[in-house]
């Protein structure tokens, strides 16, 4: 009889072992999508740029797309932060230099450059934006928490800090797209002549 009990005090002592364990171990940190962002992260020269993966709808390596400069009588009317068209799929789109958009110097285009197409805000007339941007590498897709979004330090220039949402402590700048993709600048108005 005293076998059959010291059996089952065991019995009993493992489940309580266990079940202390368990309730020992941390609790696992559960991220809310509304605490966190899912940015398409780029490189823009030396700076380390993320946006919302919402509203990125395509993106491709600029060397396998037909795509060419402006020419140089289009030069003197378009924005420096244009730095040619691209033709996707039976599209045009003009390629925006961010970096150039933002005041920040001019640097070559790297072998690694893409493209990106973003999609998001409204022009005047009521369609969607949509807006190419050029990235010096191959984006990638990363989850930051807001509570570990800070204000950027004074070391950011006032117009890019204008088109940010903060900045994360690995100096991810975290773009405003909406802002960015409401600017009057990148809105392109078609007329008939």
């Amino acid at each position: 009889m005293k076998s059959k009990k010291s059996s089952t005090q065991l019995s009993r002592q493992k489940i309580l072992e266990a079940r202390a364990r368990l309730l020992a171990q941390l609790p696992e940190e559960k991220s809310d999508a509304r605490e966190s962002l899912e940015l398409v992260t780029f490189h823009i020269d030396h700076e380390y740029l993320g946006m919302a993966t919402s509203l990125v709808v395509e993106a491709h390596p600029l060397k396998t797309l037909h795509w060419s400069r402006l020419p140089s009588d289009f030069l003197s009317h378009a924005p420096a932060f244009i730095v040619g068209v691209v033709n996707m799929r039976g599209h045009i789109y003009s390629i925006t230099d961010l970096a150039r958009f933002v005041g920040l110097p001019a640097h070559p285009i790297s072998d690694k450059a893409h493209i990106l197409l973003l999609r998001g805000g409204l022009c005047t007339d009521g369609k969607e934006m949509e807006l190419t941007l050029l990235s010096d590498d191959v984006p990638q897709v990363e989850r930051v928490l807001l509570k570990n979004l800070n204000p950027p330090p004074d070391t950011v220039s006032a117009t890019m800090k204008a088109y940010l949402l903060g900045i994360t402590p690995n100096m991810l700048m975290v773009l405003d797209m909406q802002r960015l993709l409401s600017d009057e600048r990148l809105i392109v108005q078609e007329s008939e002549t």
